[in-house]
């Protein structure tokens, strides 16, 4: 596992400096939440079309069967996007870290004949994800006190014991071309070798998101006081930028770090003294 979080920042400080080589890699996390949010408008108007969201508002009536599978096709639409986009910027940044010239079409030529492969990875994360949040609302709404809790604390390591156990499908699609059911396996039989680093990884660029995320807070706040509607247009624009270049950085850590658990090798940016230095792999 790391040894240090200082390990982690050290190997964090270079994701930085691969990711001032190609920018460009932050436009595919931008993509993948364009796309989505794409995707929402779409339904939104739909909805808003044929009067769902009028008979909704009113009480009169729930979901129809139409309205659900339109819901649906949206919800694994938007995720299918996201997770090309994530697939195309693993692909990238593994072409850098060999020595390769990456831009956006490099990255998404590397990832277009897995399309059906990713929308299978698509349908099972997806059908995990809404599973996971059905049994959080029923331990929101069918218990109570220390039950509630329990039930809590059950769903919330489930969804943690998922996110580790899957933390390497995408790299592995991309790399080792199978099936998404065989890349679960071959993603959980890395995390034995990595839980510590996928642990300390995962914390780490946590704390990396909320740091963005306050260093664009204080022109926003600034701004409040001066020019409300400027604020907002501000924040979203340095807020999404920010989240794209640590969602970019992540995504160059993750390939980097399947590399080096996978074949054991680094690159001229990842060199092997600095990963053998940070990791302690369990063989």
């Amino acid at each position: 596992m790391f040894r240090t979080l200082g390990n982690t920042w050290q190997i964090t400080k270079l994701s930085w400096r691969v990711l001032q080589q190609d920018r460009e890699l932050i436009f595919f996390p931008i993509m993948g939440t364009l796309g989505a949010a794409a995707v929402g408008a779409i339904v939104a108007a739909v909805f808003y079309g044929s009067g769902t969201f009028d008979r909704l508002g009113s009480g009169e009536t729930e979901f129809s069967g139409v309205d659900l599978a339109i819901a649906l096709l949206a919800y694994f639409g938007s995720l299918f996007i996201v997770i090309f986009c994530n697939a195309a910027l693993i692909a990238a940044a593994r072409e850098r870290l060999e020595g390769g010239d990456p831009n956006i079409a490099s990255g998404i030529r590397a990832v277009r004949g897995l399309w059906l492969t990713i929308l299978g990875w698509t349908l099972i994360t997806g059908t995990v994800g809404l599973i996971l949040q059905a049994l959080q609302s029923m331990a929101r709404e069918n218990s109570h006190g220390v039950m509630r809790i329990v039930a809590m604390i059950v769903v919330a390591l489930l969804q943690t014991a998922w996110a580790y156990i899957t933390f390497f499908v995408i790299p592995v699609l991309v790399v080792e071309r199978i099936g998404p059911i065989s890349a679960i396996r071959r993603s959980s039989s890395l995390l034995r070798q990595s839980w510590g680093e996928q642990l300390t990884a995962s914390f780490s660029f946590f704390i990396i998101y909320l740091l963005a995320l306050l260093v664009v807070a204080i022109p926003v706040v600034v701004l409040v006081f001066v020019w409300p509607v400027g604020a907002i247009i501000v924040g979203v624009i340095l807020g999404g930028i920010a989240v794209a270049s640590v969602a970019a950085m992540e995504g160059i850590f993750k390939a980097a770090l399947y590399e080096w658990v996978s074949e054991g090798k680094g690159s001229e940016w990842f060199d092997q003294q600095l990963l053998t230095n940070a990791y302690s792999l369990k063989q």
